[in-house]
């Protein structure tokens, strides 16, 4: 492999992790897609283009800054990324992150565990201990498992989400363009836009998941790589199952579970539509709580590491990262578990405003305003 083709697979594996965190249980049940986008009518063609060039701007500067700070944690990136307004916006963006980790990878667990319950019968308890174990196994091994095991998922619900939502393009493409020419949009221009920002303040705070795994990238061509590759897989993705959802509208607007019922709309009702439906929804909870996890996780070892000084060692940061992975896990599967989550996630839905101000507009003020720091070089970077 040659060097060029090895940095453009790290940015390519970077841009895998973004769509796994990013492909969660309110994407892979398409009810976050309906909310967000079809609801607004025909307007939802071109609102999630919207959402992802904000976030690929941020991803973009929050990667960059991640590279020449060399800071793979979130709360590291936040005092060295804002400098001296890293008490408001740092604290900020670790407490989004937080409550986001906590909501996200809980959502995780209750939504797979039901699926594994549906599909084979299996007790809710028993899935929920199963999903666990595998977000542990996959969260304690480094940034470099995270990435692999993303790269895995990412290349599985992009062949099942192809399955599903370009087969029912195919099949109600007519109805696609009648909701396009003929239906009115209930909710305006201007509601159907702040929606789509809306949804990129909620994605953004995952900055913690993506700059936990930046150290692959070492320049500042690797980052725009990353960054441009993100932007073209979600884009196609996102695109393709909101137009998707957008051939079943209005209807499409009360169903719980969406892609049930594309999937009864496209692939059919037998057993391999819902095998693929069950598989995406189990890869999404999956690859969003280990991403979710190990962000948090590396913020408590450099955390302990900065503490400990000389006196921390490799062995004790791998302690404490698989102790860490195991208490949020813990945490977030005992939300699940013991009926804690509509509490937890009272007022979800206001990180998306609340992330406008707090990170969207912050990260790109500086990214646009700040002169461009000269590329790492090979010798100055370090693998974490």
């Amino acid at each position: 492999m040659t060097k060029e083709t090895g940095t453009r697979a790290a940015a390519l594996s970077l841009a895998f992790v973004w769509f796994t965190t990013h492909f969660g249980g309110g994407f892979s049940s398409g009810r976050q897609l309906v909310d967000f986008y079809v609801s607004y009518g025909w307007y939802a063609i071109f609102t999630p283009f919207i959402s992802l060039t904000i976030m690929a701007f941020v991803y973009y500067f929050a990667w960059k800054g991640s590279v020449v700070h060399r800071a793979f944690d979130y709360h590291s990136w936040g005092k060295k990324f804002y400098g001296r307004y890293s008490v408001v916006f740092g604290t900020a963006n670790s407490i989004m992150y937080n409550l986001i980790l906590l909501t996200a990878t809980s959502v995780a667990f209750a939504t797979g565990g039901s699926v594994l319950k549906e599909l084979f019968g299996s007790p809710y308890v028993l899935n929920t201990i199963i999903i666990a174990v595998l977000i542990l196994l996959l969260t304690i091994f480094g940034a470099e498992v995270v990435r692999r095991a993303a790269t895995v998922m990412a290349v599985l619900i992009i062949g099942g989400m192809v399955a599903v939502y370009a087969t029912n393009l195919v099949v109600n493409f007519p109805l696609l363009k009648q909701v396009i020419f003929q239906a009115p949009s209930p909710k305006g221009a201007g509601g159907a836009v702040w929606k789509a920002i809306t949804y990129a303040g909620f994605q953004v705070c995952l900055i913690g998941a993506f700059v936990s795994v930046a150290d692959v990238l070492k320049t500042k061509q690797d980052v725009f790589r990353a960054s441009l590759y993100g932007f073209i897989v979600n884009g196609v993705i996102l695109w393709l199952a909101t137009a998707g959802a957008l051939t079943h509208y209005p209807v499409i607007n009360n169903e719980v579970v969406p892609i049930i019922y594309i999937a009864r709309h496209s692939v059919g009702e037998g057993a391999a539509g819902g095998i693929i439906v069950s598989g995406l929804i189990l890869l999404a909870v999956i690859s969003t709580g280990v991403s979710c996890v190990y962000g948090g996780a590396k913020r408590i070892v450099v955390a302990l590491q900065e503490r400990l000084g000389d006196k921390a060692t490799a062995k004790g940061a791998r302690a404490a990262h698989i102790m860490s992975s195991l208490v949020y896990v813990a945490v977030t599967w005992a939300i699940a578990l013991f009926g804690l989550l509509p509490l937890i996630a009272k007022g979800y839905g206001t990180l998306g405003v609340l992330a406008i101000p707090l990170i969207i507009i912050p990260v790109l003020v500086k990214g646009f305003s700040e002169t461009e720091p000269k590329a790492i070089s090979a010798t100055e970077a370090v693998t974490k």
